[in-house]
């Protein structure tokens, strides 16, 4: 299927693929050094530590892990991507060098790498808004963006803290049968909300959200996600997903003063073609010639 066009003639991008990892124990094999060079780095932050179980009993699941791992799932369904921007709202437990690098070089080519970090649930659509206008404009023609959230972190105040270490990978281009609107990330200072759209068929919604329009089903996403909420209940949505429709994926941020939300478009299902054996020619259709009405002679 072609891309969706934009009110301007030109192809917008399509969500060609949706996947969701969730690192359970056992976990991926973590240097010591990793757990020292970790406790250094959040004491300096936070002070001395008189617990520490959240390092010992922490998995250790790195944003390096999680990219390794995508990228040798997805394999040659990468192939092209010129544009990858990883996301985050947390530190990584290891700290030695950023995800970027490390997907830049297990990729092919030389993509474009981008990385939006600590922004809570509006860092996945300002990931979205990035990739959808380098795409669109032709400066790229295929993204992959990877919503990561890792959960070995030092106890503190924090309004969301992950539950769970997940990545969320968005795989865009020209050639998905799920069409993207434009994203949008609304400053909401004032505590104002904005009309949230409402010519949709289901909303999948983050914990944040409030004020949900009438009439609208809500999918509710799961709590302890600071950013890949939203996403991970859309995957889940997509394996079974409804006939067609507009689906609104929106959230709000419990802290930073942000309302977003992006409309995907969802294909119709097409009806099943008949079995038929192999080699079978299914005769033509005989054209229907309406019968004249005979008048009995009497």
């Amino acid at each position: 299927m072609s891309a969706l066009r934009q009110p301007d003639g030109r192809a917008g991008p399509t969500l060609e693929r949706i996947v969701t990892r969730t690192f359970t124990p056992p976990q991926i094999p973590c240097d010591p050094d990793d757990r020292s060079n970790l406790l250094e780095r959040m004491s300096a932050l936070y002070g001395d530590f008189t617990d520490v179980s959240w390092l010992t009993d922490g998995p250790m699941v790195s944003y390096h892990d999680m990219v390794r791992t995508v990228v040798a799932e997805l394999g040659p369904e990468l192939v092209g991507v010129d544009l990858a921007i990883t996301v985050d709202a947390s530190p990584d437990c290891r700290h030695q060098s950023f995800p970027g690098p490390v997907l830049s070089h297990v990729l092919t080519g030389d993509p474009i790498m981008l990385g939006v970090s600590e922004q809570g649930v509006a860092g996945p659509f300002t990931a979205l808004r990035i990739a959808h206008r380098y795409l669109r404009s032709g400066a790229a023609t295929r993204a992959l963006i990877l919503i990561m959230e890792q959960s070995t972190l030092p106890p503190d105040d924090a309004a969301v803290r992950p539950v769970q270490d997940v990545v969320v990978a968005l795989l865009l281009g020209a050639e998905g049968t799920i069409g993207l609107g434009v994203p949008t990330v609304m400053v909401t200072r004032t505590g104002a909300a904005a009309a949230m759209e409402t010519d949709v068929d289901l909303l999948v919604a983050g914990t944040g959200l409030a004020d949900l329009p009438a009439g609208v089903p809500v999918r509710w996403a799961e709590p302890g996600h600071p950013c890949a909420g939203v996403w991970l209940a859309l995957a889940d949505l997509l394996d079974s997903p409804p006939d067609g429709g507009h689906v609104l994926v929106a959230d709000r941020d419990p802290v930073l003063p942000y309302r977003c939300a992006v409309t995907v478009t969802l294909p119709a299902q097409r009806p099943e073609t008949p079995w038929q054996p192999a080699g079978v020619v299914a005769p033509p259709a005989l054209r229907h010639r309406p019968q004249k009405v005979r008048e009995l002679v009497r």
